[in-house]
């Protein structure tokens, strides 16, 4: 059975997969494992287009596992599908959901894990989180979100795209170990490991910012769907003149 790696090595061979044919694999999808000083995640035993990838490791070493299941079962569901309906590279899809440093992003894992609860208005919308889920809502830019959330009385965790990668880092932990159940976040910051997230708040969905221009390119409105499906999540969608 061909057991598919992905390789954090910025001059990997294409796309960054490899195949590894030994039988004494026992390592399962999503590991991040490590072969001295190289890391690897571990991708599906059938992934798409898969006949593009032949690049065999040879290196007969003993691996050693560093994380395990580094992303949830609807969340690699997702990747796959983004590979597969919009042609394009894992390579290009999986840095939308961590970190191509990868010792940057699994030194940032929290030690201590305090799951929180909030609320935040949206004007004379508020967007409360309870407990065992997660809520999303997505403002297409950053005015927008100084427009229309409320600052001062209630906390969220806000995702935005020029958010140091250290800060970024750090918010996906809290995410992931469900330490922050409420999320508001810029469109190209959405690509997360969520747990159970119940409802999609969609902020002004005509505006242009929610298009990507570069590989993959995608419409917010495709990934929501996405989410929508993996996590049979509620979307409410708010036009501009519902919110003031």
């Amino acid at each position: 059975m061909k057991n598919y790696l992905y390789w954090f090595n910025q001059y990997a061979w294409y796309d960054k997969i490899f195949i590894y044919n030994k039988d004494d694999f026992n390592y399962n999808e999503w590991d991040i494992i490590k072969d001295w000083e190289n890391l690897f995640l571990v991708l599906w035993k059938e992934i798409s287009f898969s006949e593009n990838y032949n690049t065999i490791y040879n290196k007969t070493t003993e691996f050693s596992i560093i994380e395990e299941w580094l992303l949830k079962k609807e969340t690699i569901n997702i990747i796959n599908r983004m590979v597969y309906e919009w042609y394009t590279t894992y390579k290009n899809v999986i840095k939308l959901f961590c970190n191509p440093e990868i010792e940057k992003l699994l030194i940032k894992k929290p030690q201590k894990i305090s799951k929180k609860i909030w609320e935040c208005h949206l004007w004379k919308h508020c967007i409360e989180s309870k407990k065992g889920e997660q809520k999303l809502v997505i403002v297409p830019d950053i005015r927008s979100y100084n427009n229309i959330v409320e600052q001062s009385k209630f906390k969220w965790i806000f995702l935005y795209s020029l958010d140091t990668q250290n800060k970024k880092d750090s918010n996906r932990w809290k995410i992931k170990t469900w330490e922050e159940s409420l999320i508001v976040s810029t469109s190209s910051e959405i690509f997360q490991d969520y747990n159970n997230l119940k409802e999609i708040i969609f902020i002004e969905p005509q505006k242009w910012y929610y298009e990507s221009q570069q590989d993959p390119r995608y419409k917010i409105e495709t990934v929501i769907k996405k989410l929508w499906e993996e996590y049979n999540t509620k979307i409410k969608i708010i036009e501009s003149e519902e919110i003031f």
